[in-house]
């Protein structure tokens, strides 16, 4: 199966764990901080919300993809909007993602500095971090595949992690549901989208799954709305123990949500989580690295990404070094978000729309 692809081969089981994996990172330490800021106690119907939004776009970013199985993204983007927008937009995603990448190192960086190393200089940890994330993605998306498989299983510890709190939550802190106004609710899935964002690689891993008779679409969109259930419930524990007004002086709620409780065995539970998270991380900034390498190596037809691995590691490093604090990250982290919206919702429903129009790859159809 490895050798079909010089790149390695994904199941449809790993691609469904991609999905998730890369939708859970950085989003969830703020996420009940960001939406509660503009639609209070109803973040979590905000949240909910976009979820079952993005499960359309992903249910239209599979449906497309599905009429194109032998072509990868820069083919297919090629034959639905013609050949220079094809090339433009492997361009922007390479970009996107090498950017990516480095934003969503340096939060990891913010974090650890934070809570465990406090002393250690940024450089050596963004070294010691890229130098990792090289080794696991220079041996291609079969490597990356099953090391985001083994990480999935310590998403049910954060699962636990939630309902540690339930004694101390006060559901006054919800009320009244749907008091902060459709409006605001409406406006607070906007914030809420970047939380979910990554899924948009599923353009890029398609053309890489082995199995692709396998019932991708809907097991696709069960994992989509696995995620928003996690998050939902999430966002509801930290307002219900905080509160809307308390939770805007929080920077990282998910963290203070842990301290905020006592644990019979072990202290500083915060700590766990904070390992549990790094490699969480780890594999979600590996899949976006890999992305961009995988359509580099498409753009320059190269045999191996091994070569791109290696050009855009400084970038990376160097990326995840410029934000000069944490407000400025946040910033910059905000002028990613517009290229997460245009490849994650923008550009999966224009697709859609134009390949029913053009009734897509009839020839691809036909050898399905």
């Amino acid at each position: 199966m490895y050798r079909k692809y010089v790149n390695g081969e994904i199941t449809a089981m790993q691609s469904y764990i991609i999905v998730i994996s890369i939708m859970i990172g950085t989003g969830i330490l703020g996420l009940s901080r960001i939406v509660s800021q503009i639609s209070r106690q109803d973040a979590w119907i905000s949240v909910m919300i976009n979820g079952i939004v993005i499960s359309l776009v992903m249910a239209c970013m599979i449906y497309t993809v599905r009429k194109y199985p032998k072509d990868n993204f820069l083919q297919f983007t090629s034959k639905i909007l013609t050949r220079p927008i094809g090339y433009l937009l492997t361009i922007i995603y390479i970009a996107y993602a090498v950017i990516a990448t480095g934003i969503i190192i340096r939060f990891l960086l913010e974090m650890v500095r934070t809570w465990l190393l406090h002393k250690t200089p940024m450089w050596v940890l963004s070294f010691l971090v890229v130098i990792t994330i090289i080794y696991m993605v220079k041996n291609g998306l079969t490597v990356v595949a099953r090391f985001n498989e083994v990480l999935f299983f310590t998403l049910f510890f954060f699962f636990l992690l939630i309902l540690v709190a339930i004694p101390e939550l006060e559901l006054v802190n919800l009320q009244p549901v749907g008091g902060s106004g459709i409006v605001n609710i409406l406006k607070g899935t906007l914030p809420s989208f970047y939380a979910f964002g990554g899924y948009e690689v599923i353009l890029v891993y398609y053309t890489y799954i082995s199995d692709k008779e396998k019932p991708i679409l809907k097991y696709s969109v069960l994992s989509v709305l696995g995620v928003t259930a996690f998050y939902t419930i999430t966002v509801i524990a930290q307002i219900a123990l905080f509160g809307p007004d308390e939770l805007e002086r929080v920077l990282y709620p998910s963290m203070n949500y842990l301290r905020a409780v006592d644990f019979p065995v072990f202290e500083r539970m915060e700590l766990f989580f904070t390992v549990f998270w790094c490699f969480t991380v780890i594999g979600t900034v590996g899949l976006q690295f890999l992305a961009a390498c995988i359509l580099s190596k498409m753009l320059f037809k190269t045999k191996t990404t091994h070569v791109f691995t290696y050009i855009y590691a400084p970038l990376i490093f160097i990326i995840s070094l410029y934000p000069k604090n944490t407000a400025h990250l946040v910033e910059l982290s905000d002028y990613v978000s517009y290229l997460n919206i245009l490849f994650g919702f923008v550009l999966p429903i224009l697709l859609f729309v134009l390949t029913l129009i053009k009734g897509g790859n009839k020839s691809n159809a036909k050898n399905r």
